[in-house]
C-alpha cells in the first residue's frame, strides 16, 4: 500500500472512515502491526481483510457453521448427542478432581507430620532449657539423646492422624522470665 509524504499509509479513496476504538494488549498491538506491515497494510485494513475473507475461522461463541448445525441435528456419523460428550467431560473432570484430592491429602499428611515433628522438637528444646546445664555437660547430652529417642518412638508408633491431639493437649507452656 502506498504511503503519503509523512510516511503514513495513504487512504485508498477519499471516503471518510468511521473510527472505532479497540482495546488490545501491547503484545497483541505489536503483533498486529508487524503482520499488517508485512502485508503492506494498515492495522485497520488488515483487520477488515481478516473479517471479510475468513469469517468462520475466527473463534466465536455465538456463530455456528451451518454444516456443523446440520450434522449435529441430523445425526451425522461422527456426531454424538450433547449429553454424551457432556457426561464424558464431567467424568474426565471428576477423575482429575479425584487425583488432585488424593495428591492434596498426601501433601497435607506430609505437612502435618512435619509440623508435628517441629512441635515435638520445640517441646524438647523447652525442656532442655529448664535443665540449667551447659550444652557440653554429660547430663545435658544424655537428656538430649533420651528426648530424641522418645520423639523417634512417637513418630514410629503413632500415625499422623493420632499425633495431632497428643501434641495439642500436651503442649508445654513457655518458661517465664522470672524462673530463670
Amino acid at each position: 500500500m502506498p504511503r503519503d509524504t509523512q510516511g503514513k499509509f495513504a487512504l485508498k479513496n477519499d471516503e471518510h472512515r468511521c473510527v472505532r476504538s479497540l482495546r488490545l494488549t501491547d503484545t497483541t498491538w505489536r503483533a498486529l502491526g508487524e503482520e499488517a506491515e508485512s502485508l503492506s497494510l494498515t492495522r485497520a485494513d488488515y483487520l477488515e481483510q481478516i473479517f471479510r475473507h475468513k469469517p468462520y475461522s475466527l473463534p466465536s461463541n455465538t456463530r455456528i457453521k451451518k454444516e456443523d448445525l446440520l450434522s449435529n441435528t441430523h445425526g451425522g456419523a461422527d456426531s454424538q448427542p450433547s449429553n454424551t460428550w457432556q457426561t464424558e467431560q464431567i467424568e474426565q473432570q471428576l477423575t482429575q478432581l479425584t487425583q488432585q484430592h488424593e495428591e492434596n491429602t498426601f501433601l497435607l499428611a506430609q505437612i502435618q507430620k512435619f509440623t508435628q515433628v517441629n512441635a515435638l522438637e520445640e517441646m524438647r528444646d523447652q525442656i532442655l532449657t529448664r535443665l540449667k546445664l551447659g550444652k557440653q555437660a554429660p547430663g545435658y547430652k544424655k537428656a538430649v539423646l533420651a528426648l530424641n529417642q522418645f520423639i523417634q518412638l512417637l513418630r514410629d508408633k503413632f500415625p499422623v492422624a493420632t499425633d495431632a491431639p497428643l501434641i495439642a493437649e500436651n503442649r508445654i507452656p513457655p518458661q517465664s522470665a522470672t524462673q530463670e
